[in-house]
């Protein structure tokens, strides 16, 4: 029996190839790596550090102590904290040389104070709500304060972005721009220009890249979502999810399994509970729905996942035995499972599914292909 209940292995050669290959794609573009959510249940450090090593323009956080994280940890990146600021730990972001996100006028004078009085200059991107409606200031105000945070003693006006809530649509995604590219162009007209616009993240990037944009946000595609996308593909998941066997039992047939009995066996069936349950990030929605892989073998979930384990219905797979790997995410010889069918099993984004991979799951980084590189001699 493997020593581990469950475990990921998130390769970071695979990551550094995905940044390589949207290099290609966008080749006149810079690029901020968005990591925040522990780089979307990868491990924000270590893939942080993977993408350093990279020369990543920016690593992309949603909080303070998501940016403090990184600097702690030695990673000396610049880092654009995207989300809303806690004000106890500005002098903290200032210090460390984290830029920040404006999405309201009020924090640009108490910003300017703060870093004069460190003397310091702090890099601050503005933030436009052209469509989202959560954070930003409004269009017909966006001019007016970007000229306050460019007159601000102690401020460095470093970019400007929106965030693009529909990027599949076209229209809307163009009609975002515009808005955008406009109040870029007032600013020239007053001889201000911030050093970065960024509009697009992943999907819109892969779709219609923006020719007008200087930076783009990735964080999917760096993951290996949108490999269906034309200007995805390539892209390859890095993450993948185990757990094994812990036990075996053969049941008759009309045997109720689970909590609730929400499934019963047709026929003497042979089922094997794996230690990995809802707190582990496995939702509960794919009770009678999910599947997984078994010796190359996909096989279904049967009765209710519950918070620590998932019976799985193992029939159909001759020679099982307690202590066999059984594969959640990822590939298994000719058979594979991807985030995004289990994101469809549940009706969730595709995001959410490594997002939600808990504290009890241990991640295991690798970089596979250097070290075949290595193994060939080249």
């Amino acid at each position: 029996m493997k020593p581990e209940r469950a475990w990921a292995t998130i390769d970071l050669d695979v990551i550094a190839n995905n940044l390589e290959l949207l290099r290609q794609r966008l080749p006149d573009k810079k690029f901020l790596a968005v990591v925040k959510a522990d780089a979307y249940g990868h491990g924000s450090i270590p893939v942080s550090k993977r993408l350093e090593q990279e020369n990543i323009d920016f690593l992309g956080v949603g909080t303070c102590r998501e940016a403090l994280d990184l600097r702690e940890s030695g990673i000396t990146t610049r880092i654009l904290v995207l989300g809303a600021l806690v004000e106890p730990e500005l002098d903290r972001l200032i210090d460390q040389e984290i830029s920040v996100t404006i999405h309201s006028p009020g924090r640009i004078e108490v910003l300017g104070k703060t870093a004069l009085t460190m003397g310091r200059e702090l890099g601050v991107h503005l933030l436009v709500d052209t469509g989202m409606s959560r954070l930003g200031v409004s269009p017909a105000q966006a001019v007016a304060h970007a000229r306050n945070i460019a007159h601000c003693e102690g401020l460095r006006f470093e970019g400007i972005g929106t965030h693009l809530p529909t990027p599949s649509d076209s229209s809307e995604v163009f009609r975002q721009r515009e808005i955008l590219h406009e109040i870029v162009k007032d600013l020239e007209n007053l001889r201000i220009r911030p050093l970065l616009v960024h509009i697009d993240a992943s999907e819109a990037a892969l779709r219609y890249p923006d020719p007008d944009a200087e930076m783009v946000r990735i964080g999917g595609a760096l993951y290996g979502f949108f490999n269906h996308l034309p200007g995805g593909a390539g892209l390859e998941a890095a993450l993948s999810l185990h757990s094994q066997i812990v036990y075996l039992r053969d049941h008759p047939a009309d045997h109720p399994v689970g909590y609730n009995a929400t499934y019963t066996t047709t026929r003497k069936s042979r089922l094997a509970t794996v230690p990995i349950g809802y707190h582990d990030g496995f939702p509960s929605t794919l009770s009678n729905r999910g599947q997984v892989i078994i010796r190359g073998q996909r096989v279904p979930v049967v009765g209710r996942v519950t918070m620590d384990y998932t019976v799985i219905d193992v029939t159909d797979v001759p020679g099982t035995v307690v202590g066999d790997e059984v594969t959640l995410i990822g590939s298994d010889r000719n058979e594979r499972i991807e985030a995004e069918e289990i994101s469809r099993w549940c009706g969730i984004l595709p995001y959410e599914v490594t997002c939600l991979l808990g504290r009890r799951i241990n991640r295991h980084h690798v970089a596979t292909i250097s070290r075949e590189l290595e193994l060939e001699g080249r």
